[in-house]
């Protein structure tokens, strides 16, 4: 149980990676926490394929130009996991499971990608929860749960639940070719969210 366990990963930049930008995988997770990292042009930027505990926090992560997704989730993975004030910038989902899950707590993050969340095969179980996000889609589909697309946040509220206090659309990143993912006055993404902490950026 203590495999793995207080283990920080804290402020690094990672580029060009052929597989996953970072895999915590396989381990209890008991206080892991990713914080504060860089990735760009990964396979998949971020492997929870499996953890069995938790908690596993990331927060203020930049995940961007990723092939196949952001959020790599599978394997059974039943651990509790919070992603919070996070932002993914890519073409391809932020959230793109390969696997079965559970017990994901989606909070305060921008997600780019079309479309941001990709949960098609339905790969999703328990415990699986999205609030304060901003979705931000090239296509009409700003979220696809269980093979069903959803085309406007009302849609999704409706059906799900989920992103009570989400919104959609442009965050108007500073320079995102040039890997500036700042926001500017007048973006989406600004002092919105589902708690008193969310400022200036998710």
């Amino acid at each position: 149980e203590d495999v793995g366990s207080d283990g920080d990963y804290i402020g690094n930049a990672v580029e060009g990676i052929g597989d996953d930008g970072i895999e915590t995988d396989d381990y209890s997770a008991i206080n892991v926490r990713v914080i504060g990292n860089r990735f760009n042009s990964t396979f998949n930027a971020i492997s929870i394929a499996p953890i069995t505990q938790g908690p596993y926090y990331a927060v203020h992560n930049v995940f961007s130009n990723h092939v196949k997704g952001g959020v790599k989730a599978s394997l059974s993975s039943t651990g509790q996991v919070w992603m919070v004030h996070n932002t993914f910038s890519s073409a391809t989902g932020a959230v793109h499971p390969t696997g079965i899950y559970s017990n994901m707590h989606f909070r305060n993050n921008i997600f780019g990608g079309t479309p941001p969340v990709d949960d098609d095969a339905g790969e999703s179980l328990t415990g699986i929860d999205f609030d304060g996000d901003l979705l931000y889609s090239a296509t009409a589909t700003v979220f696809r749960w269980k093979g069903i697309n959803y085309s406007s946040l009302a849609s999704l509220r409706a059906a799900t639940g989920f992103e009570a206090l989400g919104r959609s659309g442009n965050p108007l990143f500073m320079n995102p070719v040039q890997l500036d993912f700042r926001l500017p006055p007048g973006s989406p993404a600004i002092d919105t969210g589902d708690c008193s902490t969310a400022r200036d950026r998710r």
